[in-house]
């Protein structure tokens, strides 16, 4: 588990204080688009920043991002569809766009494969060629402060969406990919019907 100098932080911040936060900083369209990304989805840091142009889809009305099987023996999940509409989700398609016209190039990813991290060298169009670990720790500070860290939007998103009276343990997994127990992983399976309730939630928050 990380150590976090600050300690774990547990109070959640809603939409409008951590959209605020981030107008208030200043970043660039791929800082941003980084940020909101990982805000909005709740993956690890890495599932962010190790995303290449070819998994993300445009339409007419959403921005549809595809994680696959989420790391550490995550579930695969459907891809989440994010609203073009919502806050940043603008920022994100603009560096999907550049990505998608860039030729591809290597950078370091790591796998895990019977629970041991391996590093490897990809060459693919990147969305974030030049996000790491230590980058995405410095956005999450510059954003919202010297005591958070990128974890703690994954905390943030499934606490709020876990806070919706109607919200269960089959939508959370739908939504995340995370098999916490083995009782969830061997009587639940993925629902779109349930996830697509998880981001209609979230859809609430922005009005």
């Amino acid at each position: 588990m990380p150590i976090y100098k600050y300690g774990k932080q547990h109070d959640i911040m809603s939409f409008q204080e951590v959209k605020q936060k981030v107008i208030d900083t200043k970043l660039s369209i791929s800082e941003q688009a980084y940020f909101i990304l990982l805000y909005y989805c709740g993956v690890r840091k890495s599932e962010a920043y190790e995303r290449i142009a070819e998994d993300f889809t445009i339409n007419e009305t959403h921005l549809i991002v595809d994680f696959h099987q989420r790391k550490k023996g995550g579930a695969t999940v459907d891809p989440i569809e994010l609203p073009l509409y919502w806050f940043g989700v603008d920022k994100i398609v603009e560096v999907v766009k550049k990505a998608k016209q860039r030729k591809p190039h290597r950078k370091a990813v790591y796998v895990y494969e019977d629970k041991k991290r391996t590093r490897l060298v990809k060459k693919a169009r990147w969305v974030f060629p030049n996000i790491q670990s230590t980058k995405a720790w410095e956005i999450i500070k510059k954003v919202l402060g010297k005591k958070y860290y990128p974890h703690f939007l994954r905390l943030n998103r499934l606490s709020e969406i876990g806070s919706d009276p109607t919200a269960s343990l089959l939508r959370l997994k739908s939504f995340s990919g995370i098999k916490s127990a083995r009782v969830l992983d061997e009587y639940l399976g993925t629902s779109k019907k349930e996830q697509k309730k998880a981001l209609d939630f979230m859809d609430q928050q922005m009005t």
